[in-house]
């Protein structure tokens, strides 16, 4: 009896596991209609595949809210072989979502930010991730008008391991957004990432990363910003614009860029190994 009694539990704990993974998916999709619902549909531990090719025109709107353990994925069938182009963009909202391995090349965003962790003013992403992604001269053609390649808003986001390269229109490259307060005491990450040449503007709007404004700078972002890489970003001489309070950057190596790391504003900034 106690051997049988014993099958019996191992099956029932074998047939629970495989009821569990069975609700665990990935979803390849292959234009703007299934994406949409796919997200719709997505549960924790779910991914989504975007499928190889030209994604032409899309304005990819990504919600869920995975767990730690589960997050829900957007990913690339092979990274770097989804290739988002024209006048296209990216915002996310809700928790712990993960964007691994798009590409953004010949276009420009059609509204203010190409990729957003934000899809409204008040839906904003946290404890969520991008990585592997690459923006490469994904540049309005009118050099004067101003938008921003990642704004960063929520709480607890990473960005990591990604390719930042070529911006040639006004507008920051990278910017952690403070204006509310679902987007204050952030605690972002923004590590490992190559942040590459970027021609000279010639007016204030070229930096590469600024965390927070003028406007927020007594108010504490508490970003870590560390071993990112700037080979020749020479927007303008603010290659980092700090504008906010309680801020961290350790060994992030500047190569022939004409610019500093700038503490406009804000208090109690740690600067460490930056050479």
């Amino acid at each position: 009896m106690t051997l049988i009694r014993t099958v019996l539990i191992k099956g029932i704990s074998t047939l629970v596991l495989l009821l569990i993974h069975a609700t665990v998916f990935a979803q390849q999709v292959a234009n703007i209609d299934e994406f949409n619902r796919a997200v719709a549909h997505a549960k924790p531990g779910d991914t989504i595949v975007l499928a190889n090719g030209e994604w032409k025109d899309v304005e990819l709107i990504f919600k869920g809210k995975g767990t730690e353990d589960k997050p829900i994925t957007l990913t690339a069938q092979t990274p770097g072989e989804v290739v988002i182009t024209g006048r296209s963009n990216l915002s996310l909202s809700g928790e712990y979502l993960v964007v691994d391995g798009l590409v953004f090349t010949r276009g420009y965003t059609p509204t203010g930010e190409v990729i957003a962790f934000r899809t409204s003013p008040t839906a904003l992403a946290s404890y969520s991730r991008l990585t592997n992604v690459v923006i490469d001269n994904f540049s309005h053609p009118e050099r004067q008008l101003s938008d921003l390649w990642l704004a960063i808003y929520g709480k607890h986001n990473r960005i990591d391991h990604n390719t930042f390269v070529n911006k040639r229109n006004r507008g920051v490259t990278v910017a952690v957004r403070m204006n509310s307060e679902g987007s204050r005491k952030n605690n972002h990450v923004i590590e490992y990432n190559y942040f590459g040449p970027r021609q000279v503007l010639g007016a204030n709007g070229g930096e590469t990363l600024r965390i927070g404004t003028s406007h927020f700078s007594r108010e504490y972002a508490n970003t870590l910003v560390q071993y990112n890489y700037f080979d020749r970003t020479n927007g303008e001489h603010e290659i980092i614009s700090n504008k906010s309070s309680g801020n961290t950057f350790i060994g992030n190596e500047f190569f022939e860029a004409q610019g500093t790391l700038t503490k406009r504003n804000g208090h109690y900034t740690r600067e460490e190994k930056n050479y």
